[in-house]
């Protein structure tokens, strides 16, 4: 939870720094009474010029120009220049103090709630919706944070999605460091320091079974492996509760992946180390840069979460992420991210309130065919074993056997009850060992493992491009 609590001090300094209801913070001084100004040719005006200042991060060090002022005010009550508004607002810029009343109105009370509010009343956007000059602007704004960051941010580069829905995450680029072909250990080795009950993700492909602590990738969210021959990325969206594997090839090539520091509706934009395109991280599809657009898109590998225990029971064999990662870091159990998880609340907007369940309900997504099934967790733990339909193709959804994760395999119509941990049993009477691989039968027949992961529900209606939950 350090890093949230240092981007809500950072960015939103209206924020109380224990998570409860942010306080009152009341107008800028002389924000009621603006100083007259001359009129402004929005049209012609040069709105890049407003970022003048060499360090963002650093911003007591630069001072509000007065034409940037004037700008900012010819730009009070035109819709169409809302996102350049809320940008230096948002960003600890020397033209916050003038651009929140101009903003949220004179007078009024400021805090984090009005920026989710704003954003996200304003709804899922196109490119062409991003006003003139605004993707300029907003590329020279974040090239005052990080060059490497405004980089990414190309006009002129083909894009899927709109600027003004990308958000800085409070850090530089690759300022939450990757773990890039990282040591594991045996799991002798691990006993010094992993506890039973510790949550990890596991994965096995190959018979190359490895387990990746959460207490460890909180702190990373991207690990490049190679696991049992094939080069994967496990891209983890904290914010979204989602770790998602992926494999590393698409057309010919094997893509490495870092962070970008930068988030669209409160999603982890992942970027290429090939060609540094912007990825999306709940979709695995490029959606700023020299891949945008080109049909190039990572394929769903599967996952588990679960405890180790469950894991190495399963899998005495496993390899086991080293703690020794080469940065300082508090890897304990709930260091990280604890008190987002045990909050209802989002930090950045996501427009998508579907009600359906809370946003921060746990669900496991099963990725198949172009779409997201949503099984809630609480649902899922209750009946052990679900059974349902993807397009063409039955499924059968198990529960871990400590409830917080689940496996989906293919059925081909079959019914089954749970009746043991790692078995099944068919509704002809066959039984049907639970692998990472398959459903096998004691005939040596299988039924494949199909990709899913948890995360959060408003990941999934903020993110699949088609989503479903189960029960609608």
């Amino acid at each position: 939870m350090k890093g949230i609590a240092f981007l809500l001090l950072l960015l939103l300094p209206a924020c109380s720094g224990d998570g409860q209801s942010p306080p009152s913070l009341g107008p800028p001084a002389g924000a009621s009474q603006p100083a007259a100004v001359s009129p402004v040719d929005l049209s012609t005006a040069d709105l890049a010029a407003l970022v003048t200042w060499e360090d963002l991060l650093l911003s007591v060090r630069g001072e509000a120009t007065p034409e940037g002022v004037r700008l900012l005010r010819a730009m009070e009550g035109r819709p169409e220049y809302a996102p350049f508004l809320f940008d230096l607002a948002f960003l600890p810029t020397p033209y916050r103090e003038e651009a929140l009343p101009l903003l949220f109105g004179r007078g009024g009370v400021y805090g984090a709630q009005n920026f989710l509010r704003f954003a996200e009343e304003r709804g899922f956007k196109k490119p062409e919706d991003d006003p003139p000059g605004y993707v300029e602007f907003k590329q020279r704004l974040f090239s005052t944070i990080q060059k490497e960051m405004g980089a990414f941010l190309d006009p002129k580069a083909p894009r899927l999605i709109a600027a003004q829905e990308v958000m800085w995450g409070g850090v530089a680029v690759d300022g939450i460091p990757p773990l890039n072909d990282p040591r594991f250990v045996t799991p002798g080795e691990a006993a010094r320091w992993i506890n039973p009950s510790d949550q990890v993700i596991g994965v096995e492909i190959n018979g190359d079974a490895r387990a990746y602590p959460r207490r460890i990738i909180d702190w990373h969210e991207m690990v490049n492996d190679t696991v049992g021959g094939v080069p994967v990325s496990l891209a983890y969206c904290t914010l979204c509760g989602s770790a998602i594997l992926y494999d590393g090839r698409a057309g010919g090539t094997v893509y490495r992946f870092g962070t970008s520091g930068m988030l669209y509706r409160s999603n982890k934009l992942m970027y290429d180390r090939n060609t540094r395109t912007l990825w999306e991280q709940y979709t695995g599809e490029p959606v700023w840069g020299p891949l945008a657009g080109s049909g190039i898109k990572l394929d769903f590998l599967p996952v588990v979460h679960t405890t180790y225990e469950g894991w190495l029971r399963d899998h005495p064999d496993t390899k086991v992420l080293d703690i020794n990662t080469g940065f300082r870091r508090d890897y304990g159990p709930g260091v990280a991210y604890a008190d987002y998880w045990a909050s209802g609340d989002l930090i950045f907007p996501a427009p998508d309130r579907d009600p359906a369940l809370l946003r921060k309900d746990w669900v496991y997504a099963v990725r198949l065919h172009g779409e997201a099934v949503a099984y809630p967790i609480a649902l899922l733990a209750e009946r052990s074993v679900i059974h349902d339909t993807i397009g063409p193709t039955a499924v059968v959804v198990i529960a871990t056997e400590d409830r917080s994760g689940g496996r989906a395999y293919e059925s081909n119509g079959r019914r089954f009850r749970l009746e043991a941990p790692d078995l099944l049993r068919a509704g002809d009477g066959s039984a049907w060992r639970i692998t990472e691989a398959a459903l096998v039968s004691d005939d040596g027949s299988e039924l494949r493992r199909l990709p899913g992961h948890n995360s959060f529900w408003f990941a999934v209606t903020n993110h699949a491009p088609r989503w479903r939950l189960y029960g609608e």
